[in-house]
């Protein structure tokens, strides 16, 4: 089930939206560019993340062949935003589908805008990730590569960019402690964003299912010069989310959560016109 991991008015949505890898949450939560040249880093990377085996073969060949699973989403989100910047500060729609075997995920998730925004833009969204997630004990380890594609119909802007992302958590009890590391690789290389926090999710009764989060994100100069045109690296945003999942049958769900994010380094701040924002969410899926 795929669940949802900035308000930059001096700059247009492109420029806001230019860094964006991932759906906007944790892989175990649920949720390439040929352009410029694309770096070495990209291949070698692509192809750890598709072909790599498993950290234990015993257990692979102790258990069946797992089959293959697939969903797709529709959400409904009062806005839309990446690592605490504000892309679209009206409602959008948001599709995801994706298809799962053997620890291999792809997926393509989209953002499609219902209204212009506030300066004046409508921007569309398209997204395509591979990921291959590693468990072992209590330790999962996914690495994954996204690749997005921007434009905006309004200003006929265009632009696509491709990052690498590593995404990490371990099992305490009933709580996971997770970390997300992502780097830019071909348009904006070298911009790097990492993400920590704790995350608790449960089965309220059979057919209903608790969660939250507490998380902290961090950026380099590169990064945040390209979304508020601060060159500081530092602390950049503390946020926390809440969901709740209604299983209605046992493939088919609703999903109602709420994201809370504000920028706290104070550089980066004093360039947004919001640098806290509160957003609303409503999905419904299946998953085969």
């Amino acid at each position: 089930m795929v669940t949802l991991q900035c308000n930059i008015f001096p700059h247009n949505n492109l420029e806001r939206y230019k860094l964006r890898a991932g759906r906007g949450t944790t892989l175990d939560v649920r949720q390439v560019a040929i352009s410029r040249g694309t770096p070495l880093i990209a291949l070698p990377l692509l192809t750890f993340v598709a072909y790599t085996p498993a950290f234990a073969q015993d257990t692979q060949t102790s258990k069946p062949e797992p089959r293959a699973s697939y969903g797709v989403e529709l959400a409904f989100r009062s806005g839309h935003a990446d690592r605490g910047f504000i892309i679209n500060d009206r409602p959008v729609v948001q599709p995801v589908v994706w298809v799962t075997r053997k620890g291999v995920e792809f997926s393509v998730w989209g953002n499609l805008p219902l209204a212009e925004t506030t300066d004046g833009t409508r921007p569309q969204i398209e997204e395509l990730e591979l990921a291959r997630e590693y468990k072992w004990k209590s330790l999962s380890i996914a690495p994954a590569v996204t690749m997005y594609f921007y434009h905006d119909a309004l200003n006929t802007e265009n632009e696509r960019s491709m990052s690498g992302w590593v995404r990490l958590s371990y099992d305490v009890g009933p709580f996971r402690l997770f970390t997300h590391q992502s780097l830019d690789v071909l348009t904006y290389r070298g911009a790097y964003y990492g993400e920590a926090g704790l995350a608790s999710e449960g089965h309220a009764s059979d057919w209903l299912e608790l969660g939250g989060s507490l998380g902290a994100g961090w950026a380099s100069a590169r990064f945040n010069d390209a979304y508020a045109e601060v060159a500081r690296a530092g602390l950049d945003r503390v946020s926390a989310q809440a969901w709740l999942t209604l299983h209605v049958t046992p493939h088919y769900y609703v999903t109602p959560d709420f994201e809370f994010s504000t920028i706290v380094n104070p550089r980066v701040r004093a360039a947004l016109t919001r640098p806290t924002f509160f957003f609303l969410r409503l999905s419904t899926g299946v998953e085969f």
